[in-house]
């Protein structure tokens, strides 16, 4: 699965979560970030989505930023290439498909769980949940690998709901909005993919950035060479790396004001040695 590509003059790959990272956690702009996003597409530096969203959410952000790199959807569950003639992806699912956990979570509300998940809503509802435009919460209904859910049930069903998913080799995961219902993986998956993906494609091994704001970031911060937090809206993550960077400001302006110098220092330090 190895697409065509330039090795960069840095050999760096930038790993980000999306929601109130990259993405504003409002309104979903990235225009903060713009000074970052700029530099790495004049180094060639790529520039790898690894969120919690779906298949076409992501398409359709790659189209509004110009970017061409491969991604990783739904907190680790799916890796997507793009092949090298340019059209179309190869694809790597990792777990139990979408189907397969939708028939775990109907047998589990049978046995008096209460949770409402985005197959249980129209797009409308998730439109409003998440702010998004009823188009956008279609493509966030399309999913290959995860199901986020509402929590209807007390702090002590919680407990015996996570107990009864891992039976089923499934786990629930605390995201910034949602909890997802998934395979026993998450966001590391994509780092030690891409690790061993750019080692392969460029004959060096890749320093591996990372940026995340939320616990579902957790693995794929403390798999990173260099993990960057942003903040949350609620409390800022604490991970065990001792290259760990805290942001002082939330989402696209946290994420360029740490990104840009670490960026640039790593550039010197290249240069100079």
């Amino acid at each position: 699965m190895i697409e065509e590509s330039i090795r960069p003059a840095l050999p760096i790959v930038v790993m980000t979560d999306l929601d109130g990272t990259l993405l504003d956690h409002d309104n979903y702009s990235t225009a903060a970030a713009k000074p970052a996003l700029t530099w790495l597409h004049t180094h060639q530096i790529p520039l790898i989505f690894n969120t919690s969203k779906t298949y076409n959410e992501v398409y359709q952000l790659r189209r509004t930023l110009d970017n061409h790199d491969p991604f990783v959807c739904e907190n680790g569950s799916a890796i997507f290439i793009p092949k090298a003639e340019g059209t179309g992806y190869n694809t790597e699912f990792i777990g139990l498909r979408y189907s397969a956990i939708l028939k775990v979570l109907h047998q589990l509300r049978q046995q008096g769980f209460h949770f409402r998940g985005f197959n249980d809503m129209p797009a409308t509802e998730v439109a409003a949940l998440t702010g998004l435009s009823i188009e956008d919460a279609h493509s966030a209904k399309s999913r290959d690998g995860t199901e986020p859910v509402l929590w209807q049930g007390s702090e002590a069903e919680l407990v015996a709901f996570k107990l009864a998913l891992t039976e089923h080799k499934l786990q629930l995961l605390e995201g910034g909005r949602f909890l997802h219902v998934m395979s026993q993986v998450d966001k590391a998956e994509g780092v030690i993919f891409f690790r061993h993906h750019y080692q392969e494609l460029w004959q060096a091994n890749p320093i591996v950035i990372a940026l995340g704001d939320s616990d579902n970031d957790r693995a794929m911060l403390e798999a990173a060479d260099y993990p960057i937090v942003i903040p949350g809206k609620k409390s800022t993550l604490k991970i065990n790396n001792s290259a760990v960077q805290y942001a002082t400001s939330h989402g696209p302006k946290g994420w360029n004001q740490t990104l840009l110098p670490l960026l640039e220092q790593l550039l010197k330090e290249t240069r100079s040695g």
